[in-house]
């Protein structure tokens, strides 16, 4: 997923609480500014996101995200709108111990497309699976009558692991993110200032009043 930061006109992080803080004045002044204020960031992300699309391949970049069965299948999304399926999100979740949030983020739907992308940016979890067990964390299944299942996937290993990961730098990209971030990294600065811009009217018009 791609993370935009914006700053306050102080040049320090527009935290969780100030958005919030601002989403509620501008509610409080008119319901329908608080969503207009949304709608503008969210808009910004119109042109990165078409930029993520186009860097995203429509054939699988690797043969066995093709074959019947795999358990990631390259074109089958969430969403059911294949490869390419991505969603704007206008984003006031903080993570860890820090209150900076990113504010607008473009998420990557097809579980395939964001393993291709990202695969192997941690090499050293490569092949180990759910706490080293060699498998996928169990998947349970509630049935229509009640009953359940309990799935465990094996993994790969870790040599067909690192493989896997070779590949995709051949056919990708040297290193994660091999689409999405290479996609927009160059117009990063001039978003974030487009996001700070938005944030710093809004924040300019809810201290009036209207």
């Amino acid at each position: 997923m791609l993370q935009i930061l914006v700053n306050n006109a102080n040049g320090g992080s527009w935290s969780v609480q100030d958005i919030r803080q601002l989403q509620k004045k501008l509610k409080e002044i008119e319901p329908k500014l608080r969503t207009e204020f949304m709608r503008e960031v969210k808009a910004i992300g119109k042109e990165p996101n078409k930029a993520i699309k186009n860097a995203i391949p429509d054939p699988s970049p690797l043969s066995g995200m093709t074959k019947l069965g795999a358990t990631l299948k390259w074109g089958e999304a969430r969403t059911g709108r294949g490869a390419k399926s991505t969603t704007i999100r206008f984003r006031t979740a903080s993570s860890g111990r820090s209150l900076n949030t990113t504010l607008l983020s473009i998420r990557l739907n097809s579980g395939a497309t964001s393993v291709a992308d990202m695969a192997g940016r941690s090499k050293r979890y490569v092949g180990k699976g759910y706490k080293g067990s060699g498998y996928s964390k169990p998947i349970r299944r509630t049935y229509a009558d009640g009953s359940q299942s309990l799935e465990f996937r094996r993994r790969a290993r870790t040599k067909g692991g690192n493989t896997f990961i070779r590949n995709l730098d051949n056919r990708l990209g040297q290193r994660p993110s091999r689409m999405a971030w290479k996609a927009v990294e160059k117009s990063l600065p001039a978003i974030s200032k487009s996001v700070q811009f938005v944030v710093d009217k809004w924040a300019i018009r809810a201290s009036r009043g209207f």
